[in-house]
């Protein structure tokens, strides 16, 4: 009898050995899946934010006179047309770097905030409608308001 005793309490030694190695191997599991998730979401967030930067140097390409509005220092145009075109672009931009910052700052696994914090404040500081802009409108681009 006290031979069952001792295999016994071996054996459940052993299962709870076992069970926490299938328990630690579960968890391992778990965080190499997070990791990977939170690697997809932030590949994901990168390319939307990037897929809505094209749509605004698309704008550029057909319309080659607005790039010096945002990278050369040239003020806004006072009326017309192109004052128009200047304006709206402005909007979609702000759109495009609020945007791209809100979604690397939110999902660090993109690891791209800096990079879209150091292009906003090129194009800021390189925009005065940008800045005007922003300034005008501060809650609707908080972050980029936060910044000009």
């Amino acid at each position: 009898m006290l031979r069952t005793v001792t295999e016994a309490a071996v054996l459940e030694t052993v299962m709870d050995i076992g069970g926490l190695v299938v328990l630690v191997g579960s968890l391992v599991f778990l965080a190499w899946q997070t990791k990977i998730n939170n690697d997809i979401s932030g590949a994901s967030v990168l390319n939307n934010a990037i897929a809505a930067d094209r749509e605004v140097d698309k704008v550029m390409l057909e319309n080659p006179g607005l790039r010096a509005y945002f990278y050369e220092c040239k003020p806004c145009p006072r009326r017309g047309r192109q004052r128009e075109r200047v304006l709206l672009l402005a909007g979609m931009y702000a759109d495009v770097l609020e945007g791209g910052l809100m979604a690397t700052r939110r999902v660090r696994s993109s690891e791209s905030y800096e990079d879209w914090l150091s292009y906003s404040r090129f194009i800021l500081s390189h925009s005065p409608v940008m800045r005007s802009f922003v300034k005008e409108h501060p809650d609707w681009w908080p972050i980029l308001a936060s910044l000009s």
